[in-house]
């Protein structure tokens, strides 16, 4: 990153929002990849050895979804300029309904859909149930990301206000966030009782942060830059593969750990491939323009495409794979159909404005 702090100076223009959605585009790819992907990590006692480390493998390499969109948000919303001068609570309660009508109708959906393939009634007691469910948790296991974001929302007035007056707190908050989340790894991997990892916990409140970081310091990544921050990931990634496998082997069974989003190995692959792809998102016009446009839809995208993964049982070729290369293009071809199938319905639920909601 720059050694000089860059203010921040809003670039409206067709470029920076380019930018942006290319990295919400390659965000919700790789979500759809990894849950294409993700199944079969735990079969790690089923499958054969040699398509479980090809799964694994997919998997690590897409770890950095989420915590890309988490980016994305700090980038846009912590900046002073988000609220346009006005209270730091402003724009709270609209950014709050924007995720929680989603929430809400999304379960609906899947749980009446679930009601029915299962042969079971739809009525107003069921329907209940599911309004009732939601307040204890996602309905469906992607829906987590909508309730994660409200949590985060909350505290954008909290981070504007640190921010405020010097960066240096920023700073010190993703080094804290850091440590943290490193100290809670080496906790579970060691079985140490680190004495503040269950209790201090920032979540994934660093990636808001780390993004507003990378605006105010790399909105413009050198190419010198983006090659290193590709060396990062690189390696952290193939740490990431190594590490998953090697406890998965000691505890014959999948071991989740080092695949969790806020760990310093998904923190350091997530920022470096960030920094790269504001890098790319400028050099690559025709191919961003492309990832760029799915990224306009990534929101409807990461909403409906497990309804397409569990209607093709998350194989969209039918039968198991059962070497890499048959695992391979298994998690593709998956992914491809499910997200040119989930593009599709959510350009039409954005073309209508009885179905907007669905998908602000």
């Amino acid at each position: 990153m720059n050694n000089r702090e860059v203010p921040i100076t809003p670039r409206v223009g067709v470029n920076r929002i380019n930018e942006i959605d290319f990295v919400r585009g390659i965000a919700i790819i790789l979500v759809v990849l990894l849950h294409s992907a993700s199944p079969v990590m735990y079969q790690f006692t089923v499958v054969p050895t040699q398509v479980w480390n090809v799964h694994n493998f997919v998997d690590s390499a897409a770890r950095i979804c989420v915590p890309l969109f988490f980016m994305v948000s700090g980038y846009l919303l912590l900046s002073p300029n988000a609220t346009k001068g006005e209270p730091l609570y402003f724009d709270l309660p609209k950014r709050i309904i924007k995720v929680l009508v989603p929430l809400i109708a999304w379960s609906l959906i899947y749980k009446t859909g679930a009601l029915y393939i299962n042969g079971q009634a739809i009525n107003l007691i069921n329907i209940i149930a599911i309004l009732g469910g939601i307040s204890h948790g996602a309905a469906v296991y992607h829906l987590w990301f909508l309730y994660e974001l409200m949590a985060l929302y909350l505290t954008l007035p909290i981070l504007r206000a640190l921010f405020s007056k010097s960066n240096d707190t920023a700073k010190y908050f993703v080094w804290l966030w850091f440590l943290l989340i490193t100290a809670r790894l080496f906790s579970s991997v060691s079985g140490l009782n680190f004495p503040l990892g269950g209790y201090v916990d920032f979540g994934n409140a660093g990636y808001l942060v780390a993004g507003y970081l990378i605006r105010l310091y790399c909105p413009s990544p050198t190419r010198r830059t983006a090659g290193y921050a590709v060396g990062v990931y690189v390696v952290a990634m193939v740490a990431t593969y190594c590490l998953t496998s090697f406890y998965s082997r000691i505890n014959n069974a999948y071991y989740e750990g080092f695949h969790v989003y806020a760990t310093p190995n998904v923190a350091i692959m997530a920022v470096s491939s960030f920094v790269f792809l504001l890098f790319a998102a400028e050099k690559t016009k025709i191919v961003s323009g492309l990832v760029s446009l799915i990224g306009t839809q990534s929101f409807g995208i990461y909403l409906v495409h497990v309804l397409f993964l569990e209607r093709f049982s998350y194989n969209v070729l039918g039968t198991p794979a059962t070497s890499p290369l048959g695992a391979m293009m298994s998690i593709l071809a998956t992914a491809i159909v499910a997200l040119a199938l989930s593009f599709v319905v959510a350009r039409l639920i954005r073309l209508f404005a009885i179905t907007r909601w669905l998908a602000p």
